[in-house]
This record gives C-alpha cells, structure tokens and sequence, in this order.
C-alpha cells in the first residue's frame, strides 16, 4: 500500500511539474512576443479589438494618464515604454530621411542656381553683351559684313530677353547674401538692431545694409561700453564708501544671528535682543 501511495505521489508530482512546465513556457513565448508590441501593433488596433480604438476616438473626460501609470502592472509601463523607444526610433529615422532629402534638394537647387548663372551671366551672356554694343560700322553689301550685322542684331534682341531674368538673378542673388548676413550675425533681429538699422537704411538709401549694420553696431557697442564703465565706476565708489566706514569704526556688524557655541550663549544673546526691542 505504500509503494503504491508512493507512485501515486510521484506521478502526481510529475504532473505537477510538467503543468508547471508547460506554464512558464507559455508565460516565456508570450512575453517573448510581447516584448516585439510596437507602435505599428498599436496603430493596427481597430474597434474590431476594442470597442474604445475607433479611428475618429476623441474620448474625454478621464483620469490623466499620469494618474493610470501609477496604478497600472508593470508590464503595462513596460510596454509603453517599449512603444515610445519604437516611436523615438522611427521619429529619428524619418528626420534624418527628412535631412537627406532637405540636403539632396538644396544641392539639386545649387545646381540650377549656378547653370542660370551661367546662362545669364556666364561667358555667353558676355559675349552676347559686347557683341550687342559693337558699334563698328560693317559694309553692308559684303558677305562678311553682312553677316556680322545679323550677328550684332541677334545679339541685341537676345540681350534683350535676357536683361530681365538678369535683373531677377541679382535680385535673388542679393537676398541670398541678405539671409546669410543674417545668419552670421543674428543680433540684427533684436530691437537693439533693426530698427536703427531700417530708419538709417530709409534716411540714407545709398548704404548697404550691411554698411548700416556695422554702423549701428559701433554705436551699439560704444553705449555698451560706456555703460559698463559708469557702473564699474559705480562699484568702486561704493566699495570706497564701504571701507571708508569700516576703517572709522561707524560700519555696523554683519546683520543676522551669529553661531553659538552653546545653547546658553544663545539664550544670552536672544535675551540681549528682547531687551534692546
């Protein structure tokens, strides 16, 4: 009978332990899985799943999700946290696509700058003006004259078409040095600046803005520079007025309560006090 009590226990300890088994398994190739829960995961939920992931939610009236993070498992916290590190990682990763497509476009823009420079004001564009303001006479009825006269006429007409999109050229090449002045010197924004700089601009319309800039600057500058004087000034002056009163003795000790050695110095001074109010 006790042999059999024995196998009993035995095989039921088996069982026990293979159940046992057979959970943590479980519990591991679930957790496994879930350790994978992504921002993609959660976007794919639908209503199909739960009733609250309609795409048009706009739910209120609920707790702060400050409050449901201090309540909910930690493999809740967990598996937020493994979202936001996803969302984090695709953010990066979209922006530094954004930043290789921003670079490859502003190289592509280069590019077309500098071959409208070139049509417009490159050596062709050269040629073609100077040919436009010969003014020798050629002989007319010769083939070498003549010829030379078309020339010096298709060269005026082209000169012609260009001339806008030559001044529109210069005019975008200016506001791209204006942007770059600015950049290198950002304190032309502030109030300090700008507004010296455009009544200076509208008195004297011949200065560069650049020229005005460093004109306001100077101006700036010096005023800074005076008013950093007057108060260094103004520190010395009163740190003389200071030790002029310590070294008379009419300077009055630090204000404040002083450090004790003992509870009954302290008692004596605050005594002292309550006598002197």
């Amino acid at each position: 009978m006790s042999d059999v009590t024995e196998t009993v226990e035995t095989d039921n300890t088996n069982v026990t332990a293979e159940a046992n088994a057979d959970v943590v398994n479980e519990t591991t190739e679930t957790t496994e899985a879930d350790e994978k829960y992504s921002l993609d995961d959660l976007m794919n939920m639908s209503r199909e799943d739960y009733d609250e992931f309609d795409d048009e939610a706009q739910h209120k009236g609920m707790q702060p999700l400050s409050h449901w993070m201090k309540h909910v498992p930690a493999d809740v916290r967990k598996h937020l946290a493994n979202i936001r590190a996803d969302y984090t990682r695709k953010t990066q990763s979209l922006s530094e696509e954004r930043n290789a497509l921003q670079a490859e476009l502003t190289k592509e823009r280069e590019q077309l700058a500098m071959e409208r420079r070139s049509l417009y004001s490159g050596d062709m564009a050269k040629r073609t003006a100077e040919l436009a303001s010969d003014e020798t006479k050629f002989d007319l009825f010769d083939e070498e004259g003549m010829q030379k006269e078309i020339q010096r006429q298709a060269a005026k007409m082209l000169n012609q078409m260009l001339k806008p999109a030559q001044e529109q050229l210069q005019v975008e090449h200016r506001k791209v040095e204006l942007r770059r002045f600015a950049d290198e010197h950002p304190e032309i924004k502030s109030d300090d600046y700008r507004m010296p700089i455009a009544k200076m601009l509208q008195d004297r319309p011949e200065l560069r803005l650049e020229d005005a800039y460093f004109i306001v600057k100077a101006k700036v500058d010096s005023e800074k520079a005076t008013s950093e004087r007057a108060e260094l000034e103004a520190q010395r002056s009163r740190r003389k007025q200071a030790f002029g009163k310590t070294s008379s003795g009419t300077a009055s000790k630090p204000a404040g309560t002083p450090k004790f050695k003992n509870a009954w110095e302290s008692y004596q001074w605050h005594k002292a006090q309550q006598s002197k109010s």
